[in-house]
C-alpha cells in the first residue's frame, strides 16, 4: 500500500523541480494552487476535466501577469502540477481544446455539450472554486456573450453551475472573489511599476 503524499512532500518536489526564487508578489499564489492541488488530488469524487483545466489555467495565467523572468512561467506551472501528480502537458491540452470550441459555440450548443459531458463523468460530484473559474472562462468566450451584459452572463452561469450539479451561490461567490483579487493584483503591479520608474529617476 503506498503512503499518502503529505502537503511537505509536495512542496519539497516543487523546490526541487522549481529551484528559484519566486517574486513576493506571485509568492503567495504559487503556494495556494499547490496547497489546493494537493487536497484535490486525495480527494476521491475530484476528476480533472476540461472545466477544472480551464479554471486552473486561467487563475495561474491571470495571476502570474507580468512575471518574471517569463522564461521561469512555464516551469512555475509545470511544478505546480508536477509535484501533485498532475499532468500539465494534459491540462494545457483539455483547457486549449475547448475553449477553441466554445468560441464556436452558441449557448444552447455548450449547454448541450456539458450536459453529454457530464452524463459521461457522474462520479465527479467534488466542487472546487477552480472549476467555477473554469465556468467564468467558457461563458465569456461564447461569442453571442463577448459583449453582454452582467445580467446575461450570470443567467448562463447558473444555468451551467446547475446542468454540472454545482450550487450557484457558490459558484457565483468564488467568482465575485477571483474578479476582486485580479483587480487588486492589477493595483499591487501598477504600484510596483511606478516604484520602479520614480527610482530610476
Amino acid at each position: 500500500m503506498s503512503v499518502r503524499a503529505t502537503i511537505s512532500d509536495s512542496k519539497s518536489e516543487f523546490h526541487k523541480e522549481f529551484p528559484y526564487v519566486i517574486p513576493a508578489i506571485y509568492r503567495k499564489l504559487a503556494d495556494e494552487l499547490l496547497v489546493e492541488l494537493h487536497l484535490l488530488s486525495h480527494q476521491k469524487n475530484f476528476k480533472k476535466d476540461s472545466i477544472f483545466a480551464i479554471g486552473l489555467k486561467e487563475i495561474f495565467n491571470k495571476f502570474t501577469s507580468g512575471y518574471k523572468p517569463s522564461e521561469h512561467i512555464t516551469k512555475l506551472f509545470d511544478a505546480i502540477c508536477n509535484c501533485n501528480g498532475f499532468n500539465p502537458i494534459e491540462i494545457n491540452s483539455s483547457s486549449k481544446q475547448l475553449v477553441n470550441k466554445v468560441k464556436s459555440f452558441t449557448k444552447e450548443e455548450l449547454n448541450e455539450f456539458l450536459s453529454e459531458v457530464n452524463n459521461e463523468t457522474k462520479e465527479n460530484g467534488y466542487y472546487s472554486r477552480i472549476n467555477a473559474i473554469g465556468i467564468y472562462k467558457l461563458v465569456s468566450e461564447l461569442p453571442s456573450l463577448k459583449d453582454g451584459k452582467d445580467e446575461e452572463i450570470n443567467k448562463e452561469i447558473n444555468n451551467i453551475s446547475d446542468l454540472l450539479g454545482y450550487q450557484y451561490s457558490r459558484v457565483e461567490k468564488d467568482i465575485s472573489m477571483y474578479k476582486s483579487n485580479i483587480e487588486k493584483m492589477k493595483q499591487a503591479l501598477e504600484i510596483i511599476s511606478l516604484n520602479l520608474t520614480s527610482n530610476k529617476n
